[in-house]
């Protein structure tokens, strides 16, 4: 499985599986975070915040390219094999 990534918000590079990803929802304009189907301590899923629109963070997981016109992100086109 590929690993795609992205960068969160502290400018940190981070790779998701997206087998294991549940959801992504807004946090702010151009902040999206991504749900883990992993228990965080709290028994509530892992997430993390990642730079970039919902539709950009769902466009990369599922593997269709961004529509004409997203913006590019640095280190966006990174992927790793598992």
């Amino acid at each position: 499985m590929a690993m795609i990534g992205f960068k969160s918000t502290n400018n940190q590079a981070v790779y998701v599986n997206p087998a294991q990803v549940i959801y992504v929802t807004a946090f702010e304009p151009d902040v999206s975070i991504i749900a883990f189907a992993v228990a965080g301590h709290n028994g509530q899923p892992a997430v993390i915040h990642v730079r970039g629109s919902v539709d950009f963070v769902q466009s990369r997981l599922s593997g269709v390219a961004p529509a004409h016109g997203a913006p590019a992100m640095a280190g966006s086109a990174v992927a790793k094999s598992a």
